[in-house]
């Protein structure tokens, strides 16, 4: 079990710096409490810590990243105690840069069945591949809410 974070799109430090404060928060951990935030991460960095979080009870924000694949492979579950803005889980946005070919690519969430609450809100994402063909409605436990994708 680890501390989450609840800083949303701000950063402290650099790229190296972010990096090195997510490897040594979820190093080895299997649930999040709290919010998993994954921002401004370059794209040479090595991510397969993150392989073994299998339960998140916040939410997840995903946003302003430049690497190919996200090793969330083993996450099961959203709890959605806590919200981004207020009403979504999954919060996936920006992930490419403008000027290379660098870019989020795969969620790698394939393990992913349930978001206990809260929404899911997945955009500008220049090469996201396969987040359409997902059936967010199955996962999400809340029907009243429609997944932005």
């Amino acid at each position: 079990v680890c501390a989450g974070t609840l800083n949303g799109l701000s950063v402290t430090g650099d790229a190296q710096h972010q990096y090195q404060t997510l490897h040594k928060m979820y190093n080895n951990c299997e649930i999040v409490m709290g919010n998993l935030e994954i921002v401004l991460i370059d794209h040479t960095q090595d991510l397969s810590f993150l392989q073994t979080i299998r339960e998140v009870t916040g939410y997840i924000l995903i946003a302003m990243n430049v690497f190919a694949a996200l090793p969330l492979q083993n996450l099961r579950v959203i709890r959605g105690t806590q919200f981004y803005e207020d009403r979504f889980a999954l919060f996936v946005l920006l992930n490419y840069n403008p000027n290379a070919t660098h870019a989020l690519r795969q969620l790698g969430l394939n393990q992913l069945t349930e978001i206990l609450a809260g929404g899911v809100y997945i955009e500008k994402n220049a090469q996201l591949c396969h987040v359409d063909t997902v059936e967010w409605r199955d996962i999400m436990r809340d029907t009243r809410l429609e997944p932005l994708v």
